[in-house]
Order: structure tokens, then sequence, then C-alpha cells
């Protein structure tokens, strides 16, 4: 929701997906969740410092062409 009160809808079709399995691809979580609906975005977050420097945080956010 932006200052002004409306609803982003960016942010309606936008889903968090944690508790991923830190084996999984950026690919094979696409095909899992691509029978649900047209996906236009995928952010796989990284560790970007540290010792786990490269290695997959363990969640994600996929962006859906719509909310429903």
């Amino acid at each position: 929701m932006d200052p002004n009160g409306f609803i982003d809808e960016k942010s309606e079709s936008r889903l968090y997906v944690g508790n991923l399995d830190l084996r999984i691809t950026e690919a094979a979580l696409i095909k899992m969740f691509s029978p649900f609906g047209k996906i236009v975005a995928e952010d796989f977050l990284w560790h970007t410092r540290g010792p786990k420097r490269g290695e997959p945080r363990g969640f994600a956010f996929i962006q859906y062409s719509t909310k429903e």
C-alpha cells in the first residue's frame, strides 16, 4: 500500500515463498509455481556478504501477471 492509501497492484500479484530448501534452484522454483499463472518476475535471493556469500538465503518472491 502506498502512502496515499492505494493498494499497489504489483504487491497484490507478488508472492513470498519462504522456508526453501537450500538445494532448490531458480529453474525448479519457476517450474513449481508456473502452473498457477504466468510468472512475470522472480527474485531468488542470495547472501551477498560473509561466510555464506553466494549461497541461497532460503526465500524468494514470485510475481504473477495477475493477482488471481
